[in-house]
């Protein structure tokens, strides 16, 4: 790291990252990928909110932007308002011509005079399919299941016994294992929907393996109880994702980026652990097809990591407490059945005390231990990139992650701070601004409410407010009006209702104030059923 000066940080950030194919990225800041719930009800193309949006997020100085994710099947949405790939051929038609418009936004082709195109971010699309965790009715019957790999249903109430279920029920519905046949549509369409990314001119796609999404619910040992070729084993579980990538790549362009979001951990008993994420990633890296891969963590039966004070480690020790005493209970009746002593119980590994980098007195980098881990098992000169995400925020956290001395990643990937702040990357590489000003990291901001909903006993509504709150201030950068913290709940409410599909040229219906009414409705009934029928449990 550069000692001239009074901001080598600064510098270090604003360095250019070139991948294996010849992209190069302006800096190491990445735009992480957000769910912008700006599309009609049930789905539809990009449109002018989304333009907007994205036009500002390019001029901001990113090195890379990932967009929200775009939902591969329209009948599995992850909200009701996602991006989605249609089937019909006539909608297909008008998606593409909106694709490229939206990839000209991204990229800020659209506005050479304000973003030089020698220096512009890369722009790559994150693709998804919602699998168990979509909703009842974001995109098909309400009263028709959603696929997965196996069919095991959602527990994110599992904390309320019978009532619990009964909600989890309500909210997600069932769930209906995946033939073989369905899961080879589901290779190709992820494999159709990254070629319309690359002829509508975006530098790459990412696939979303991460926070229990369809790809990761086959990367899951929780989730995926196949026992044919897509289950088992780790390798078999990992089978899909290696086949999207290796047909993805063989008809690309060898420039066009192909990334993978993955999680570090489930966090759930069960679930997949850093030994087998670990696994992936080394697989990944094997095929030298895969440009990067991003590191996360969670899922919405676990959606810790989006709420404040999130610690990696911590939830790792949780989860060694609970297998070492569900092990302890199991040896206790081994023992009792054979008349032999109780069995010794083992732990994950998980170290209770290791903490992740703490600076300035805060916690950043949730998943920096598991990133090191994932550079250190990587060969010499391999493609593939490590993008870091989660909880970074200030400069010298970011400069710190991404040193090539010691650092656990080769780029830094923040997401609600681009919610709240668009143009955050021109502060946090301004070499103009000493390294230790306050001045020289994100502006503190904080969600109100947070702490209160933090008491609900359901992880998940505390954690859908803190989205909804950083939506509605994407929001306001497609009116024009980001960057103001003293704006009150309500007004932002109000504005978010605004960005409508009137105001996009497509003529269609607005039905705005109806997608609020459904989401604000979602964690009310959540609240309502604790606390009505959480003590009789």
């Amino acid at each position: 790291m550069s000692t001239k000066g009074k901001a080598p940080e600064a510098e270090l950030i604003a360095r250019t990252l070139e991948f294996k194919g010849g992209k190069v990225a302006r800096n190491r800041l990445a735009k992480a990928p957000l769910e912008e719930t700006l599309s009609r009800t049930g789905g539809g193309p990009p449109n002018h909110a989304h333009y907007e949006l994205y036009r500002a997020w390019a001029r901001g100085g990113w090195g890379l932007i990932i967009t929200g994710n775009i939902a591969i099947d329209p009948l599995h949405l992850g909200t009701p308002w996602d991006i989605t790939i249609p089937y019909d051929e006539r909608n297909l038609t008008f998606f593409k011509t909106a694709m490229k418009r939206y990839a000209d936004a991204c990229t800020g082709r659209d506005q050479p005079d304000m973003v030089d195109p020698k220096s512009r971010p890369l722009a790559v699309v994150q693709l998804v399919h919602a699998g168990r965790q979509s909703m009842r009715g974001s995109g098909r019957g309400i009263t028709k299941p959603a696929l997965a790999p196996s069919a095991v249903p959602m527990s994110t109430m599992g904390g309320l016994g019978p009532v619990g279920r009964f909600m989890d029920h309500l909210l997600w519905g069932s769930v209906a294992a995946m033939t073989l046949e369905q899961v080879h549509e589901l290779r190709d369409r992820f494999v159709q929907a990254a070629l319309i990314c690359a002829e509508a001119g975006f530098d790459g796609v990412e696939l979303h393996g991460s926070h229990g999404y369809q790809l990761a619910a086959f990367l899951s040992p929780r989730t995926n109880l196949r026992t044919d070729d897509y289950g088992g084993s780790p390798e078999n579980r990992a089978r899909l994702l290696l086949e999207i990538v290796d047909l993805i790549r063989t008809q690309v362009a060898p420039d066009f980026l192909i990334g993978v979001k993955l999680n570090s951990s489930d966090y759930v008993q069960g679930g997949l652990t850093e030994d087998d994420a670990l696994l992936n990633v080394k697989w990944l890296a094997e095929t030298d097809q895969v440009d990067f891969v991003e590191i996360s963590g969670g899922n919405y039966e676990n959606p810790s990591f989006v709420m404040e004070g999130f610690d990696s480690e911590a939830e790792k020790a949780k989860l060694e407490k609970l297998s070492s005493k569900k092990n302890a209970a199991d040896g206790k009746r081994d023992a009792k059945a054979t008349g032999t002593g109780a069995a010794t119980v083992q732990g994950s590994g998980a170290d209770p005390n290791a903490k992740t980098t703490e600076r300035t007195g805060k916690r950043e980098a949730f998943f920096q231990n598991f990133a090191r881990r994932c550079r250190s098992t990587l060969p010499e000169g391999s493609r593939l990139k490590i993008i870091l995400t989660g909880g970074l925020r200030s400069r010298h956290g970011i400069a710190s992650a991404i040193n090539p001395d010691d650092g656990a990643a080769d780029m830094a990937c923040l997401g609600r701070p681009a919610a709240v702040f668009p143009a955050l990357p021109l502060r946090l590489t301004d070499t103009s601004i000493d390294d230790a000003s306050p001045e020289a990291g994100t502006p503190e901001f904080k969600v109100p409410a947070v702490t209160s909903l933090a008491l609900v006993p359901i992880k998940i509504v505390g954690a859908g407010w803190g989205t909804l709150w950083h939506t509605f201030h994407m929001a306001q950068t497609v009116l024009g009006k980001s960057d103001n913290l003293d704006k009150s709940t309500y007004a932002l409410i109000k504005d978010y209702t605004k960005t409508g599909a009137t105001q996009t040229g497509f003529k269609e219906p607005n039905d705005d104030l109806f997608m609020l009414l459904v989401m604000v409705a979602i964690p009310m009934v959540a609240c309502i059923g604790v606390f009505t029928f959480g003590s009789r449990s």
